[in-house]
């Protein structure tokens, strides 16, 4: 897995969470030379848009995180996977098909619910808001497209709407230039401990400005990841090496400076030929899954347009958006329906097939302006419409060479989501240091879910003759979300800040509308956030501070619960939760060329009731919620220096980092489990290292990703099928990259 170009070892200097990131001041300059030298010894201004306009980091009373998608390719850190630790307060678990689900600051109960974090591209929400239609899988966007990624902390209802009652990620591309030519291409290679043959990349990309109002920034990428899981079931080696490819093209017509235009597309395809999964009573990284039952596939295509105008005191933003997400995936069911299936088809082999898209369109329209220079204001309207076609089955086939000789069942369940939503938001300067800001939004959801069934399981675990059409569930909710954030400035470098905030996650109806025991429908469930934050720089802005204390009321958390006669699963409100916690971030320049960051977090996420009665999965007042790791840490070290003994104007680094992911629980047990356990999730350290040296225009980096080696563990166990697979951090990788810049 490829990066950009240098030389050097790094203890992973990558790009760290924005609580680390900071400004440089904005005050009248210096002399030049005095100048030259606080480059190198100050820290550098973060930009965000966490707030949906352009302002510095340190001045959001936000929680917010920054990583750069440039440190990302030099590092080789280029999925989620790979670069959540750089983040306080984000959980990363892969689902069974290995793609990843997110939490933030705890707010998860685990299974293929809805999303509790919403994920942009541009401010354009990406994915589905249901997940009937696998909107809690996140798609890991490759960074070659990217200029950074923002994670914002807690809930984000008022701004950015449904599905963020846990916190929001926003990847941001890279705008095209008006002023020059310019461009890089790159080439990589890797190497993963117990792997196949080498990795690589190859990258390019160009920004060309057409004439003084039109530029456009073009980028193109291939990589492949090579694999470390053998299958001893089939005799297949290195069966979950992966490949990625995409483009991405963004023009910007800028005529004047009160109007500019914005048109993006980024599209993207992943396909690996199994699922990097470990079965634990084998040998190291090895597993025993039927023939082609882990491939996975996932398209991704995303297009934009936006239009900012100033019409005299007022500015108008308008967001249109489109996308296309289609996903195909074999996962190995033989575990549970094996033994069924040789008695009914005489194979032993039970993989299950799924396979979705999701056509999303959304429009928001913003207008702002101020008032007398002491009340700024927005308004803006929202529209969200998804249509998510799906189907899947489970096959009979001979596993170890995935022949089929018969199927199960074939599902069709075609779903549809729609969302209407209006916002405003004030904040009134009281004085050039006290600022007051409140907003609120208003959102109205309709669902609509059909499913029919056919083939031999129908009769005989729906208790329907089949084919089967489940009458179609049409559901419609509101709901309401509010801010409140008074802001003081404590110096010019310094603010407190406080928070109140909601979020929430849309209702809707159930796969198994009309079956026994369950319900038609389920409701939102909501977040309530109390959160006091400090930021600031001392030291001639060599050292800033972040930090955040928070407390979070979780009320009907949703919970995928068990059919007992179908075993389909389905979705239930379940009882309250909290989460409450800190998060603390620094970053330092303390000495010419030495860049330190680094963060610690405490979180205590856990049902502050017990799970209703009848309900199919345990819970007690008390219980930690899945996932959630009370402590977790990262420190990154980088140190560059003039290697002018070998050649003037060439610079080396090196760096690295360290992790600390703490001990997390699995999903809530199942009543039917004897005896009800819950997985444990064992806590890790990981450590990268990085080194390199720019020479001119050319970047030479070399990096060493988990140098120990370890088997930091993600999920798994009795939250997968099988529940002996386990699914770890990468193991370590060597690799280089080569870059030009032009």
């Amino acid at each position: 897995m490829p990066k950009r170009v240098t030389i050097a070892l790094t203890l992973l200097a990558v790009a760290c969470p924005a609580s680390f990131e900071a400004y440089a001041a904005e005050t009248a300059a210096p002399a030049s030379q005095e100048a030259a030298a606080d480059s190198t010894s100050q820290l550098q201004q973060v930009v965000v848009t966490a707030e949906k306009k352009t302002e510095n980091l340190m001045d959001v009373p936000v929680p917010v995180s920054v990583v750069n998608a440039q440190s990302l390719i030099d590092t080789n850190q280029l999925n989620l996977e790979d670069y959540y630790t750089q983040v306080p307060g984000l959980t990363v678990t892969p689902s069974g098909n290995g793609v990843p689900q997110l939490s933030i600051r705890g707010i998860s109960t685990g299974g293929f619910v809805n999303p509790s974090v919403g994920v942009t591209v541009d401010d354009v929400p990406y994915g589905s808001s249901s997940g009937i239609a696998s909107g809690q899988e996140v798609t890991s966007f490759d960074p070659d497209d990217l200029q950074r990624v923002e994670v914002l902390r807690g809930p984000q209802g008022t701004l950015y709407g449904a599905s963020s009652l846990g916190g929001l990620l926003k990847y941001v591309t890279v705008d095209p230039s008006l002023s020059a030519v310019s461009g890089q291409v790159q080439v990589g290679t890797d190497d993963v401990y117990d792997g196949g043959s080498l990795g690589y990349s190859v990258r390019g990309a160009v920004n060309l400005p057409l004439d003084d109002t039109l530029a456009i920034r073009a980028s193109t990428f291939y990589r492949a990841d090579p694999g470390y899981i053998d299958d001893i079931l089939t005799g297949q080696t290195h069966v979950d090496r992966a490949w990625v490819d995409g483009g991405f093209l963004k023009g910007l017509w800028q005529p004047s400076e009160t109007l500019s235009l914005r048109v993006t597309a980024l599209i993207q395809h992943f396909w690996s030929d199994g699922i990097s999964e470990a079965y634990a009573g084998l040998g190291d990284l090895q597993q025993s899954a039927v023939w082609g039952s882990g491939y996975h596939s996932r398209d991704t295509q995303a297009y934009s347009a936006t239009l900012t105008a100033k019409l005299g005191a007022v500015d108008l933003t308008a967001v249109s958006g489109y996308s296309i997400r289609t996903f195909s995936e074999w996962q190995d069911y033989t575990s549970l329906y094996g033994a069924a299936t040789l008695t009914q088809f005489g194979v032993g082999g039970a993989p299950v097939l799924a396979r979705g898209t999701t056509y999303r369109f959304t429009q928001e329209v913003r207008l702002t302006g101020s008032i007398l220079s002491k009340l700024d204001w927005l308004v803006g309207g929202y529209y969200n419409h998804e249509n998510s076609p799906a189907n899947g089955g489970i096959w009979a086939v001979v596993p170890n060479t995935g022949q089929v000789v018969g199927q199960w069942v074939s599902w069709n369940y075609p779903s549809t989501f729609e969302e209407y939503a209006g916002f405003g938001d004030l904040t009134y300067h009281f004085t050039d240091r006290l600022d007051l800001q409140f907003g609120g939004r208003e959102s109205t959801n309709r669902q609509g879910y059909l499913e029919y069934d056919y083939g031999p399981y129908v009769p005989l675990f729906e208790a329907s003759p089949s084919p089967f059409v489940y009458p179609e569930v049409h559901t419609k909710d509101s709901s309401f979300t509010y801010l409140v954030t008074p802001e003081f400035k404590l110096t010019p470098d310094s603010m407190l800040y406080a928070r109140v905030t909601s979020g929430y996650r849309p209702g809707g109806p159930n796969v198994q509308g009309s079956a026994i025991l369950v319900p038609r429908a389920y409701s939102p469930d909501t977040t309530r956030n109390y959160e006091v934050g400090v930021k600031s720089e001392v030291l001639d802005h060599r050292l800033s501070l972040d930090a955040s204390v928070y407390y979070i009321q979780w009320k009907d958390i949703q919970l995928q619960l068990v059919n007992p006669i179908s075993g389909v699963f389905y979705y239930a409100n379940g009882s309250e939760a909290k989460s409450q916690g800190v998060e603390l971030s620094a970053q330092a320049k303390p000495l010419t060329g030495l860049s330190i960051t680094a963060w610690v977090a405490w979180n205590d996420a856990r049902l502050t009731e017990d799970m209703p009665p009848g309900s199919s999965v345990i819970g007690e007042s008390g219980d930690r919620l899945p996932y959630s790791e009370p402590f977790s840490g990262n420190l990154s070290v980088e140190q560059t220096f003039p290697l002018t003994a070998l050649m003037h104007g060439m610079t080396g680094f090196v760096g690295g980092a360290l992790s600390y992911v703490g001990n997390r629980l699995g999903q809530f047990p199942s009543v039917y489990l004897v005896p009800p356990e819950r997985q444990d999730l064992p806590a890790y350290t990981k450590i990268d290292l990085r080194a390199g040296a720019d020479v001119g225009t050319w970047r030479y980096n070399f990096y060493i990703n988990n140098v120990a080696d370890k088997r930091g563990v993600l999920d798994g166990g009795l939250d997968l099928i099988p529940t002996n697979a386990f699914i770890y951090i990468q193991p370590r990788t060597i690799g280089m990259t080569v870059a030009k810049t032009f």
